[in-house]
């Protein structure tokens, strides 16, 4: 008997059926084994993927327990160079270093002192002004003129340390101003030992700033009326403190002979330290 046409008819459409089945249910079976991945960047949330995509990532596949690469990864592949614990450790070992140079190097420089000052007990030197005169003196109004010749005793009152004044710049000044300056001869001192010190000061200019010309006023005004003035002779000493063995010390020397008073003669010019005069210098380091 020859099969009927609804029997080749629904053939196929059975076998379409059980294939789909199979399908879904097999499609079933990856979702749950592999859920899909979550819907794209920039689509709404329930987003469906077409039909036919396949997603075929093996999730079992990959390793969750596997390590960190190791850190030369980051150092070579990273966006910048970081040290390696070799490199620390040496930066700490070099600070570390540094730091105790330091400190021995300031209690070298302390303790060479203490013994400095127990040993040796150095001394400031003295001077003393022996005196003091003037000559050629004029103060105008526009104009200002005179010349110095001072005599000093200088003395070392030290008994171990030798002095060396090695560059000696003087100064003249009157009320804090500035007359004139000039250059003395060095000289040396040995240890306890005395000498003579001479220095000489010369000015004849015109008178531009208006301190130098109050200056100038006060000066006319005090020969006038007193017949006096006062002056104060400064001097800066490059000096060099040695002693007889291995210490050595450079410093500058700043000598102060203040109210020098010079008494005039008439209206000569001419003037000499007054008796009353005060003739011990301030002598700083």
């Amino acid at each position: 008997m020859a099969p009927s046409s609804s029997d080749h008819d629904s053939s196929p459409k059975k076998d379409k059926e059980s294939t789909s089945a199979t399908d879904g249910k097999t499609n079933t079976i990856a979702s749950q084994q592999h859920p899909p991945p979550p819907y794209p960047p920039g689509y709404p949330p329930g987003y469906q993927y077409p039909p036919g995509y396949h997603y075929n990532y093996n999730y079992n596949n990959y390793n969750y327990a596997a390590q960190a690469p190791p850190a030369a990864y980051y150092y070579n592949h990273g966006a910048g160079a970081y040290p390696t614990q070799e490199e620390m450790n040496a930066a700490a070992n070099f600070a570390r270093g540094f730091l105790i140079g330091m400190m021995l190097l300031f209690f070298f420089i302390f303790a060479s002192t203490i013994l400095f000052w127990v040993v040796l007990r150095p001394q400031v030197p003295e001077f003393h002004v022996e005196s003091l005169t003037v000559a050629n003196f004029e103060a105008k109004e526009s104009s200002f003129a005179a010349s110095w010749d001072a005599n000093l005793t200088a003395r070392n009152p030290n008994t171990k340390i030798r002095l060396y004044f090695n560059q000696i710049e003087t100064f003249m000044f009157y009320d804090d101003q500035p007359l004139v300056s000039s250059y003395a001869n060095p000289f040396s001192l040995e240890t306890g030992a005395a000498t003579g010190m001479v220095t000489k000061l010369a000015t004849n200019s015109s008178i531009d700033e208006e301190a130098e010309d109050d200056a100038v006023e006060k000066m006319a005004e005090e020969y006038g009326s007193r017949g006096a003035v006062e002056f104060s002779l400064r001097m800066a000493m490059w000096t060099t403190f040695k002693s007889d063995s291995w210490w050595t010390r450079r410093s500058t020397v700043r000598v102060f002979c203040e109210e020098l008073k010079v008494a005039f003669v008439g209206k000569t010019g001419k003037g000499s330290l007054a008796p009353d005069t005060n003739r011990e210098c301030l002598v700083f380091i």
